[in-house]
C-alpha cells in the first residue's frame, strides 16, 4: 500500500516558517520595486512628441502635472489634440507586445492590494510602496502606472471615502458593511476607542462572522485608513471625524487632549510645546493663545502658577485658603493638619509649605488641640 502524503497543518511550525520565508520574499520585492525604472521603461516604447505629452501630462518630467492647455501652448497644438495625443499613447501602451513584461513588477502592487483586503487608500498605498524612495517623481509614476494598468480601478474620494485603489476583483460591500459596523459601534459607546478594542468589538459583529478569514487585522487596519468618517487623533484612539477629541477644533480642545492623556497638571508653556509636538494640524499654537484659552475654557483649572489641570480630575479653582475653608466645611469637624495637606493636593498642584502658610491665616482657621484644625 503507497504512503499516503500527510496534508500540511497551517498552524504547523513548517507552516509558520513558509509564511515568515513568504514575508521575507515579499518585502524584498518592494523595496526593489521601482516605479520611475517601470515608467522609464514603457516611456521608451512612445515616439518623442508622445513620451513628451505623456510625461508633462502626469508630472513624469518635472514632478508638476501641466494641464492640456499649457501642454498645447508649449508644443504649439490645440487643447483637444494634447487630448487626443495623450489617450492614444495610452492606449497603445496597453497593447505594446513589450508591455506585459514591462509592467510584471507591478505583480508585486497587485499582491499588496490583494493582502490588505484587495483595497488601499492611495496616500497609504504610496507611503507602503515608496518606503525607501518617496518624492513627488515616484509618486506620480506610481500612480500613473496604477492608472495604466489594467489591474487596478481607481475608487475616486467620495463623502465616505478617500481616493483608493482597489483590483478587479474586490467587491465595495465588504467595505461599506465594515464602515456601517465600526461607525455604529463607535456611536453606540459615544467614546473614543484604541485599535484593539475595535477590533475586539468589530470581532463580535455579523459582519466578521460573515468572513473571518477576510477580514484579517492587516485589512481592518486598512480599511480604517479608507473609511473619511472614522478617524484618528495623535494619541491613536479611534472615533466618529466629527468629534472634537478627534479633530480639534481650537486650542482649547488641543489642550484638554494633551492634559487628558498625561493624566497630570501642567504648565502652560509644557502645554503649549506637547500640542505642537502632535501636530494636530498644520497651525502652530503659541503659548500666550494656549494661556489664555486656559484661563477662559471651564474645563481648565488653575493649580499653581502657570499650572493647569483638569476639572473633570476633582481640581477646584480658587486660593488654597479657599480650598482649606471648603474641605473644613464639608468635614464639619476639625481635622488632622496631614488630612487637611492631603485633600488640598487632591485638589490643587501647590507644595507643602504653601498649604502650612495658608492653615496660619488665623482670620480663616483656628488651631484645635496639638495638630487640628478648624473654620475660625
Amino acid at each position: 500500500m503507497p504512503e499516503q502524503k500527510k496534508e500540511l497543518n497551517p498552524e504547523s511550525p513548517k507552516s509558520g516558517i513558509l509564511d515568515v520565508v513568504m514575508e521575507s520574499e515579499h518585502a524584498h520585492q518592494l523595496a526593489d520595486f521601482s516605479p520611475e525604472i517601470v515608467m522609464n521603461e514603457l516611456l521608451a516604447l512612445l515616439k518623442e512628441r508622445e513620451r513628451e505629452i505623456v510625461g508633462l501630462r502626469y508630472g513624469l518630467a518635472d514632478q508638476k502635472q501641466a494641464t492640456l492647455e499649457a501642454i498645447g501652448n508649449k508644443l504649439g497644438l490645440t487643447r483637444e489634440r494634447v487630448r487626443q495625443v495623450e489617450k492614444d499613447s495610452l492606449r497603445q501602451l496597453r497593447i505594446h507586445k513589450q508591455a506585459e513584461s514591462v509592467l510584471k513588477p507591478l505583480d508585486i502592487v497587485r499582491k499588496t492590494i490583494a493582502d490588505h483586503g484587495g483595497i488601499f487608500a492611495e496616500h497609504a498605498l504610496v507611503d507602503h510602496l515608496l518606503m525607501a524612495d518617496k518624492t513627488d517623481r515616484s509618486i506620480n509614476a506610481l500612480l500613473f502606472l496604477l492608472e495604466l494598468h489594467e489591474a487596478f480601478d481607481a475608487l475616486e474620494e467620495s463623502d465616505e471615502y478617500r481616493t483608493s485603489w482597489r483590483i478587479k476583483e474586490f467587491e465595495m460591500e465588504k467595505l461599506d458593511r465594515f464602515h456601517t459596523q465600526i461607525k455604529a459601534i463607535l456611536e453606540r459607546s459615544g467614546a473614543p476607542a484604541d485599535l484593539n478594542r475595535i477590533k475586539s468589538e468589530f470581532r463580535e459583529s455579523d459582519v466578521f462572522r460573515s468572513d473571518p478569514q477576510y477580514y484579517t487585522d492587516k485589512v481592518i487596519e486598512n480599511f480604517l485608513q479608507i473609511t473619511k468618517h472614522v478617524r484618528s487623533n495623535p494619541f491613536g484612539e479611534y472615533g466618529l471625524h466629527n468629534w472634537r477629541v478627534i479633530r480639534p477644533k481650537d486650542v482649547g480642545d488641543k489642550a484638554y487632549l494633551v492634559l487628558k492623556h498625561k493624566k497630570e497638571p501642567m504648565h502652560y508653556t509644557k502645554i503649549t510645546e506637547l500640542i505642537n509636538q502632535h501636530k494636530f494640524d498644520a497651525r502652530t499654537a503659541y503659548k500666550e493663545t494656549v494661556h489664555n484659552e486656559l484661563i477662559m475654557d471651564p474645563r481648565f483649572v488653575l493649580v499653581g502658577r502657570g499650572i493647569y489641570a483638569l476639572a473633570e480630575w476633582g481640581y477646584k479653582k480658587g486660593l488654597v485658603s479657599d480650598v482649606i475653608k471648603d474641605i473644613l466645611s464639608k468635614a464639619n469637624e476639625p481635622l488632622e493638619r496631614n488630612k487637611i495637606i492631603d485633600e488640598v493636593l487632591k485638589h490643587r498642584f501647590v507644595r507643602r509649605n504653601t498649604i502650612l502658610v495658608g492653615l496660619a491665616n488665623k482670620k480663616l482657621f483656628r488651631k484645635v488641640g496639638k495638630s487640628k484644625y478648624a473654620l475660625a
